[in-house]
């Protein structure tokens, strides 16, 4: 009975380390991004050149790697699930804003989606371990 209290408490624990990781990654990426709109002073849903979508690009895919190479350290055996639902939530948060703005240009969604989701399940993969 002891042990499985003790095994219980421990998969609570590990639960709570993969949400956190989850949680603590995705808004590295989310919260770098508003920064770099909002002091730049780019808009998101107008249409923009290509230097800025290039930059907009790469700055999304290398805090996105971040945040999830981040988050994954909260648990490395589980680096690879972690760095998927980042990715995955920074997917999804990309379709759901895009569907909720129909008649704006969707290149900053197209760039969350297309590069950014796999840059974090890239940045999670060397955060990874065998233990």
């Amino acid at each position: 009975m002891t042990l499985e209290v003790a095994d219980k408490g421990s998969r609570v624990k590990a639960a709570a380390r993969c949400v956190a990781g989850w949680v603590v990654g995705y808004l590295i990426s989310a919260v770098s991004s508003i920064l770099y709109f909002v002091l730049l002073k780019i808009s998101p849903q107008q249409k923009a050149s290509g230097k800025v979508m290039v930059l907009t690009a790469l700055f999304g895919m290398a805090f996105a790697a971040l945040g999830a190479a981040v988050g994954a350290r909260f648990w490395r055996a589980q680096a690879l699930g972690i760095g998927a639902a980042i990715a995955a939530t920074i997917a999804i948060v990309a379709l759901w804003s895009a569907s909720e703005t129909p008649n704006a240009e969707h290149w900053t969604q197209m760039v969350a989606v297309l590069l950014m989701a796999p840059a974090a399940q890239f940045g999670a993969f060397f955060s990874r371990s065998d233990d």
